[in-house]
């Protein structure tokens, strides 16, 4: 869906972005992650043409972005920030139907629209469809904020630290809806955050920032598993790393058939992560877990044991 190629981008002689080739692909969640100043932001806004390439180029579903013209370009991508935007004096349905009232679509369509992205975030439309933002609490904002991005059916979705000014209960809340919005949708979403939870938690691939240069990309497991440098092993926790680890991986991953005496207690779900397992058997002060339906059907067991092998 994306396709960046030897992309610099400049600020006064400093190099924000230096040489980056990423690609992104289709129907996919891709982290940009990194200290401040990493470049995050900068990539994110140049492919939607905020900012321009001083160098290389970026594809969009395979053209050139400098070929289409900026507004063309920003109606096929959807873009949600921090600070949510939404127009202070308008109601809810109306700023969802920003786009898709420019694009010409008939009142009867945008209503539909409407409906059906307030269900999907959330927020039944008999209850919020005409209030106005600051009626809203700013998790509720900040689903109004995706909806409105959504609005118009978009190929790619940016999202620039969008759960950032939101308290950690709300953050996760709002973090699982937009993993079932993707499942539901297949919508392709470039995501910056600085947050590693998150991108642990939301994401198939990283991509790793530094001073501008990639370091690496691959999915969470890969990179925390094999972090390429330093760098990359301190932005993820440097000595707390492993704890991190367990966050990317499953249980399925470490799991196995269970021999007599089988665990005692309630299964865990082979997709559980090894953080949750390991949370359960603190606890519940054991170092055995029952494990439910491995890959070949059978039952199996955790041991503490399997959390700390390499």
């Amino acid at each position: 869906m994306i396709r960046f190629e030897g992309v610099s981008k400049s600020f006064g002689g400093a190099k924000a972005v230096d040489d980056v080739t990423l690609s992104v692909a289709r129907g996919t969640i891709c982290a940009l992650v990194g200290t401040s100043g990493s470049g995050k932001s900068t990539l994110l806004r140049l492919v939607n043409r905020l900012l321009e390439v001083d160098a290389g180029s970026i594809r969009f579903d395979g053209e050139d972005v400098t070929r289409l013209a900026p507004v063309e370009l920003r109606r096929r991508v959807g873009y949600v920030i921090q600070s949510v935007g939404l127009f202070p004096h308008w109601t809810v349905e109306r700023n969802i139907a920003t786009v898709p009232r420019l694009l010409g679509w008939s009142s009867a369509r945008i209503g539909e629209r409407v409906a059906e992205l307030l269900d999907l975030v959330g927020l039944p439309p008999g209850l919020h469809a005409r209030r106005y933002p600051d009626e809203l609490s700013g998790g509720q904002q900040q689903r109004v904020g995706v909806a409105r991005a959504l609005a118009a059916e978009p190929e790619l979705l940016l999202m620039d630290e969008p759960f950032g000014a939101v308290d950690p209960p709300t953050r996760r809340g709002l973090q699982d809806s937009l993993i079932a919005i993707q499942r539901r949708t297949g919508t392709t979403i470039l995501l910056v955050t600085h947050d590693v939870e998150e991108a642990i938690r939301l994401c198939g691939t990283l991509a790793v920032l530094h001073h501008g240069r990639l370091l690496q990309t691959g999915t969470p497991a890969s990179v925390l598993t094999h972090p390429a440098s330093d760098e990359v092993a301190r932005f993820f926790g440097g000595p707390l790393l492993g704890l991190n680890r367990l966050k990317a991986l499953r249980v399925g991953d470490r799991a196995h058939v269970a021999d007599p005496p089988a665990a005692e207690g309630e299964p865990i779900d082979t997709d559980a992560t090894l953080e949750t397992a390991l949370a359960r058997m603190v606890a519940e002060g054991r170092s055995r877990l029952p494990v439910r339906h491995l890959a070949d059907g059978r039952s199996g067991v955790l041991d503490l044991a399997d959390l700390v092998r390499p």
